[in-house]
């Protein structure tokens, strides 16, 4: 399931969304700014008196966002501002404040001063992607393995297992836990929500494990297609050279961060013919001069007030924009160049 916009709008600049994944709170996070009324069902402490306990009653609140919070340990998006309004109005205070804890099943209502065309875009491109398969990724060797998946809106790291093989063990003592490292790592692909993992890594280990999978008869239920694929070492970077890889570029054909990848790459190339800019002031130059056909901003600059009228700008001149998730390696390379960068066409 995936992000449900169920409508916008247009008139009261207000947009209602229903949540199902931690991506889409993820994708709230991106779009809710300090000064939005965001209004959902949560639960507050009702006192009849000063010196009653009190309770807990449902209600549903809208409030005026000064910080947005993503809890991803707890799958929540906690939302906290004063009260604009309550319903019931005896169960609320207005203009206190209260935080809302957004989860998965949630009806949200976001109403801005104004919907920009560029934020619009990204919600709808979020939801979209969220309901794009995902792809899952382990890195072996002999040590150890690594994992990762590859999201609609990036890549989210994994933990590492360890094989504890030692040159001293008896060969018994070795095959067992080499197998039990095996057993890990199949845990580890079978407790993914993914249809696909790519099981990669320098050496034979990655060979050994398909074998393994193939011909034991307990791993016969694990209902995953997995692919066999080479990678220098089995670190963060290893995932990044693997995403980099043609064989992969095919399978993330529609991807965000494959677009992501290819935009950063098109900018740097303009950089070093002297097409591209970046930082604010020279991409509001680059605008003023006809020569940005298309701007790339970090998410986590969205609310600032320099780049938000630059953003306005570059829409009335009709200039595409493109929202990098600002955790991921592209970026981070980005923030290296003021977080905005114009690419010419």
């Amino acid at each position: 399931m995936s992000l449900q916009i169920l409508k916008y709008y247009k008139d009261e600049s207000k947009v209602s969304v229903l949540v199902e994944t931690l991506e889409d709170l993820w994708a709230l996070e991106r779009i809710i700014f300090p000064g939005d009324l965001v209004k959902t069902k949560t639960v507050r402490k009702y006192k009849a008196s000063e010196t009653d306990v009190g309770e807990l009653k449902d209600v549903v609140i809208e409030v005026k966002v000064e910080k947005v919070e993503l809890d991803r340990s707890a799958s929540r998006l906690r939302v906290l501002g004063r009260i604009t309004y309550g319903k019931p109005l005896e169960y609320v205070s207005l203009n206190s404040h209260h935080t809302l804890n957004i989860a998965s099943g949630d009806k949200v209502e976001i109403t801005k001063a104004k919907w920009e065309d560029y934020i619009l875009d990204l919600l709808y491109k979020e939801a979209k992607e969220s309901r794009r398969p995902k792809l899952g990724i382990v890195l072996v060797d002999d040590e150890k393995a690594f994992y990762a998946k590859i999201l609609g809106y990036g890549i989210e790291f994994g933990s590492e297992v360890y094989n504890n093989l030692s040159k001293n063990m008896s060969q018994k003592e070795y095959a067992e836990l080499q197998t039990k490292f095996f057993n890990k790592v199949i845990e580890v692909i079978n407790n993914m929500d993914v249809s696909t993992v790519i099981l990669a890594g320098p050496g034979f280990t990655k060979n050994d494990i398909k074998s393994y999978i193939d011909n034991v008869p307990t791993s016969s239920k694990l209902n995953k297609n997995i692919l066999i694929m080479d990678t220098s070492n089995t670190e963060k970077s290893g995932v990044y050279e693997l995403i980099k890889s043609d064989s992969v570029k095919k399978l993330m054909e529609n991807e965000l961060i494959k677009s992501e990848f290819e935009l950063m790459e098109k900018f740097l190339k303009g950089l070093s013919l002297g097409y591209s800019k970046y930082g604010t002031k020279n991409v509001e130059e680059a605008l003023d001069n006809y020569e940005a056909g298309e701007i790339i901003v970090n998410d986590s600059k969205l609310d600032d007030n320099d780049i938000k009228k630059l953003l306005a700008k570059a829409e009335s001149y009709g200039v595409k924009i493109d929202i990098i998730n600002s955790l991921d390696e592209v970026g981070q390379q980005l923030q290296a160049f003021g977080d905005i960068a114009s690419i010419k066409d």
